[in-house]
């Protein structure tokens, strides 16, 4: 169980490098730093809406990345 979860984890890290830069940066800064999305659009000079725009994509580019070694898993 612990490595499968240690799979997982650098699956995971290994999906975040392949989204495009401004996309990971909003969705490390949602997900992994717990920052609200104003204050990740503060933090980035963005809007909101392109925030949670970048989001939203990110998480796609992931779960797609991701999906095989789910179904496998």
């Amino acid at each position: 169980e612990m490595l499968l979860a240690e799979e997982l984890s650098t699956i995971l890290l290994n999906a975040i490098k392949e989204v495009p830069a401004p996309f990971q940066q909003a969705e490390v800064l949602r997900d992994l730093d717990g920052l609200s999305y104003e204050e990740i659009a503060r933090r980035t000079n963005s809007e909101l809406g392109t925030v949670k725009s970048r989001i939203a994509r990110a998480r796609l580019k992931i779960q797609q990345t991701i999906s095989d070694y789910l179904e496998c898993a």
